[in-house]
């Protein structure tokens, strides 16, 4: 291990990185500290609120930084872990800041503050730097993981703040909101608490498909999977004109078959946004994707190991050619539907569903809240919403025991793409509320 000094610096290996944020416990005129980290482009600044990996937003939506709990030891020492894969940090982020903060208290209080990094892979210390100039803050950069020559390196930074998580933050581009704020009609908070389990690490991600469930695969019928040709739809609230700016009609494309097969969609699909429905019959491994011009994956459509599966999904298809896609079954009869987006539904205040959807919401700005029920002990939800020119709001990113979330919904019309990994979801349209991005959901 290198014990090194604020502003030191040393070369990181691409791989799989732990960082302990470690202090004195809680206790005893001692405050209660959390870790966070975020992620900044080569501006120096978050592309959103998704690039904040905190207290309530546990895991980054590129699966590379994670909060993965929390230890205590006999000693009254505590360490928050982070997690970075330094191999799944997209090319847009050139620096991840990790950062430590306290709601009640300076770090001036808090004993024994420092920051250890550690290979995940071989459990080798790779660096650990001791804080201990701290005095009135109640915010810290204790280190950053940045990109030098192509190569990644770790310094120690030191930085201290005086206006908190929220004050740091908005340093780096995320718009502060007021921590204070009651939470009695907090969206998602209700007689059911949200249970704590400090051994078991943040979820990743639905890409990441478990060898054991992949080892689950076994014949299907061999009767196709059922999408009816035609779906009956509610009628649509709002002018036609809303849907129309995603999208032109077309006929719908609905091909049945068995296994791994590419298709070309062999109707006229104009330039602007589609939907793909899928259904596969039977469990294992299933996945669809679209297809560039080189052949290569390009939009993720769907992707679970659930049994009978059915899911909608989403893309923005340029009208250049005709649109391919690629179905992976292994050897489960499936059945793909490509359909205009007027076949969408309404989120017209509340929705419910399961697995992956595709709704379209044409009201004012206000707040989403979101929940997903599942029986596993932790799950992944993810919520987009789209607007017509191709711009995207994160509207839920959470990988936890019940899944919740709540956050802010701009003006429609939205395109609102739901991806779940198991359970039932539901989401609700509420009046905009000022500052909950920063109230903790629980300690």
């Amino acid at each position: 291990m290198t014990e090194i000094v604020k502003g030191g610096n040393l070369p990181v290996p691409g791989q799989v990185w732990r960082i302990a944020v470690v202090r004195r416990a809680a206790g005893d005129g001692v405050p209660e500290v959390d870790a966070s980290a975020l992620l900044l482009d080569a501006s120096g600044r978050v592309r959103g609120d998704g690039d904040l990996v905190f207290y309530n937003q546990p895991a980054h939506a590129s699966g590379a930084v994670r909060l993965t709990g929390q230890v205590r030891d006999e000693e009254r020492r505590v360490a928050d872990w982070l997690e970075i894969d330094t191999e799944r940090v997209e090319p847009a982020v050139q620096r991840i800041v990790i950062t430590a903060s306290s709601e009640d208290g300076t770090f001036g209080q808090v004993p024994g503050l420092h920051i250890r990094t550690v290979s995940a892979a071989t459990g080798e210390q790779l660096a650990l730097y001791e804080v201990d100039d701290a005095s009135t803050e109640t915010a810290f950069v204790l280190g950053e993981f940045y990109r030098r020559d192509g190569a990644w390196k770790f310094r120690a930074v030191g930085q201290g703040y005086d206006s908190g998580l929220v004050g740091l933050a908005e340093d780096f581009g995320i718009v502060g909101r007021d921590p204070d704020e009651p939470a009695s009609d907090e969206p998602g908070h209700d007689d059911e608490p949200v249970p704590v389990d400090e051994s078991v690490s943040v979820g990743a991600p639905p890409e990441a498909v478990p060898e054991e469930l992949l080892a689950k695969v076994r014949e299907a019928e061999a009767a196709p999977a059922r999408i009816p040709a035609q779906v009956p739809r509610p009628v649509r609230v709002g002018p036609m004109s809303d849907i129309e700016l995603f999208g032109e009609d077309f006929p719908e494309f609905v091909r049945s078959g068995k296994g791994k097969a590419d298709l070309t969609i062999d109707v006229p699909v104009p330039a602007g946004y589609v939907v793909v429905d899928s259904a596969r019959r039977g469990d294992g491994y299933f996945g669809v994707f679209s297809l560039d011009e080189k052949g290569d994956h390009d939009v993720l459509l769907a992707n679970t190991t659930l049994e009978d599966f059915e899911g909608r999904g989403l893309l923005r298809h340029d009208g250049k050619g005709r649109l391919r896609l690629r179905v992976s079954a292994y050897d489960r009869a499936w059945t793909i539907a490509v359909r205009p987006v007027s076949a969408v539904e309404d989120l017209d205040g509340s929705a419910e569903g399961r697995g992956a959807d595709v709704l379209l919401y044409t009201g004012p700005a206000g707040l989403l809240s979101s929940r997903l029920r599942t029986k596993f002990g932790h799950a992944y939800f993810h919520v987009h919403g789209y607007e017509p020119d191709g711009r995207d709001h994160l509207l839920a990113n959470v990988a936890s025991r019940l899944p919740r979330d709540a956050r802010p919904l701009p003006e429609g019309p939205l395109l609102v793409q739901v991806r779940s990994a198991e359970g039932d979801w539901s989401l609700k349209v509420r009046p905009p509320k000022e500052n909950r991005f920063w109230r903790r959901a629980s300690r």
